[in-house]
């Protein structure tokens, strides 16, 4: 009789551990299935891109082009609409009558376009409902359009350091404040950021830290001077090294490329693509290395780039 319940517990014991492993292996299978899948994971081949915004936004995204196909995607294709000063941003842009945006709804139109690049103006033509025509006009003709929103950096005229930074970070939060937004608006659509003021700060910082010795001057001083310099005027336009590598965000954004992995020379003493990777990983918004945490609008408004 002893032997009996003996042998009946070792079965129950069995039993009960092989449950606890279905069980477990169910619970496991049921919260695999309910993570949300990567919006943020780039297409297999390249997305065909539609970039429009002003001069603080449109050379970057030139640069932008060599780099897709050197990581894999060689059927990368994009569009660049240049317009400057206020009629790069959005609601401007939405507003135009030139032939260039009319060919940019073309396109958008035609359903085509995987993803749309804009950029910022703070304090004209930058609010959420000049973003949403945009957006709109995007996902009714494909609904798997993905977006990007340029926080430029700001204007130059001889401000320190300091202030600049403040500058660049208030339309960075400016922007977050719109991407915000829009996710709220649109849950089931990609939206990023671009933090390109923090990479023009932290060029600067290394060029006043001595680090940057590729750079000969902060600022272009007259028209014989051959750079290069950060700022190439004094309203802030990007100078080659600002402009030519500052697209390596954009690849680490958009294509989530691992810039410290990034066989591509930027032939300068200090690691420029290690400093990229890290602003976008430290920017909750680039989607890059870090979840995407939710923030409210920043009511501030930066300064009007050109």
């Amino acid at each position: 009789m002893l032997e009996e319940q003996r042998r009946f517990s070792a079965r129950s014991a069995r039993y009960v551990a092989v449950g606890v492993m279905v069980l477990a292996f169910c619970t496991l299978r049921v919260c695999a299935e309910a993570q949300p899948k990567d919006k943020t994971a780039p297409p297999t081949k390249g997305y065909n891109c539609l970039f429009m915004g002003h001069s603080f936004f449109a050379p970057i995204a030139g640069s932008f082009a060599e780099h897709p196909a050197r990581c894999g995607f060689p059927e990368h294709r994009q569009t660049v609409i240049a317009h400057g000063g206020t009629n790069g941003a959005p609601g401007y842009l939405w507003s135009s009558q030139m032939p260039d945006v009319a060919r940019a709804r073309k396109l958008l139109e035609s359903g085509t376009v995987d993803l749309v690049g804009l950029t910022c103006y703070p304090g004209a033509g930058s609010d959420v409902v000049d973003y949403r025509r945009w957006v709109d006009l995007a996902l009714t003709n494909n609904p798997k359009t993905c977006f990007i929103i340029q926080a430029p950096w700001g204007k130059y005229e001889n401000r320190t350091l300091a202030q600049y930074e403040a500058e660049s970070e208030e339309i960075l939060d400016y922007v977050h404040g719109i991407i915000d937004q829009l996710r709220q608006a649109y849950p089931q659509t990609t939206f990023l950021c671009i933090p390109q003021g923090r990479w023009m700060v932290g060029l600067w910082r290394l060029y006043e830290e001595g680090k940057l010795p590729e750079v000969t001057a902060l600022k272009r001083n007259n028209t014989a001077d051959h750079g290069p310099w950060l700022f190439k005027d004094d309203l802030g336009h990007g100078g080659d090294i600002p402009v030519r590598m500052g697209a390596l965000l954009w690849l680490a954004t958009i294509y989530k490329v691992d810039l410290n992995q990034y066989q591509w020379q930027t032939n300068t003493q200090v690691d420029l693509k290690r400093l990229a990777q890290d602003i976008v990983q430290n920017d909750p918004c680039c989607g890059v290395g870090s979840k995407t945490k939710t923030m409210k609008l920043d009511p501030r408004r930066g300064a009007a780039v050109q």
